[in-house]
């Protein structure tokens, strides 16, 4: 009896000392992901390269390289903007383009402007920008939003694209840039956007969000399209990816390379973040995508 007494306290207490050893381990976990996530992953910048191969690449543009920044969610030019900045201004790009939320309230306009001036001196060629949802929220009506893309032209020299188009000229041959309002919102009209494109062109689309992605797969000048606003989920666990994406696609279109019909679709994972000041597993990102011709029984990507 007095045995299985001694047993049974023996064991209660080799249960206690798992648990809290579990719980010991558990809170290590959490603190180091904590600070992964809050402190550290926030200011480095995760460089990534992509070559896009295209038959309908004009081959004047063979070789042309695009930055693609997207979601600054600019409050001040924290260490990976300014890393961003460097980079630009080591690889000479061809075209640097920003794929919308370039603030969330209208008083980060100054430190936006500072990053977008140093940003187009860096690269030393055109800077283009589309609107994200929160720049609409940020700036809520027709006038104060045109105002802010007046401004951003006028002080700063950056073109703003918001359902127009314009011509690319290199090496004797033309493409099409085609950049559309948010469509998260609801004020991309792809009509508008792609009006004067011929169908046969080829044409290299701006949207902020993938809401639009399946309506601009049926538009045939539509090769490539670059987008942003999931943050590539801004937090990813092993194993499972984004835990959450701010989209009707749910997941779907979190981060990376997709196709749809013959259109490709690139989504950034993006600079900034919303709502919480973490990224985990999902440090910003910029991009560097060089665009490349082939034969039309070659592939259309690599």
């Amino acid at each position: 009896m007095l045995r299985d007494v001694l047993t049974g306290g023996r064991q209660a207490m080799s249960r206690e000392t798992a648990l809290k050893a579990a719980a010991t381990v558990l809170g290590a976990i959490a603190g180091a992901a904590a600070v992964e996530g809050f402190l550290r992953e926030p200011f480095q910048l995760d460089v990534a390269r992509l070559t896009i191969v295209s038959p309908w690449l004009p081959a004047g543009f063979d070789g042309l390289k695009i930055v693609q920044l997207s979601d600054l969610h600019l409050h001040h030019i924290s260490r990976a903007y300014r890393r961003a900045i460097d980079v630009v201004r080591r690889e000479h790009p061809s075209l640097v383009v920003i794929t919308g939320d370039l603030v969330d309230r209208p008083e980060q306009a100054a430190a936006c402007l500072a990053f977008l001036s140093q940003l187009r001196g860096a690269a030393g060629v055109p800077v283009v920008v589309v609107p994200g949802n929160w720049d609409h929220r940020a700036f809520p009506t027709k006038q104060s939003i045109a105002a802010w893309h007046k401004r951003i032209q006028a002080e700063i020299g950056v073109r703003v694209l918001a359902n127009q188009n314009v011509v690319l000229h290199r090496h004797g041959d033309r493409m099409w840039l085609v950049g559309t309002d948010d469509p998260y919102f609801g004020h991309a009209d792809l009509d508008a956007s792609f009006k004067g494109v011929p169908d046969t062109a080829f044409a290299l689309v701006l949207t902020h969000a993938p809401e639009a992605f399946e309506e601009l797969a049926q538009r045939p000048a539509a090769r490539l399209v670059l987008a942003g606003h999931t943050h590539g989920g801004q937090v990813r666990l092993p194993f499972i990816g984004a835990v959450r994406v701010p989209s009707r696609y749910g997941t779907r279109f979190a981060r990376g390379l997709f196709k749809l019909g013959n259109t490709l679709f690139y989504v950034n994972a993006g600079m900034g973040m919303s709502h919480l000041p973490i990224r985990f597993l999902c440090q910003p990102e910029l991009t560097f995508i060089t665009l490349t011709s082939c034969r039309l029984d070659e592939s259309t990507a690599g």
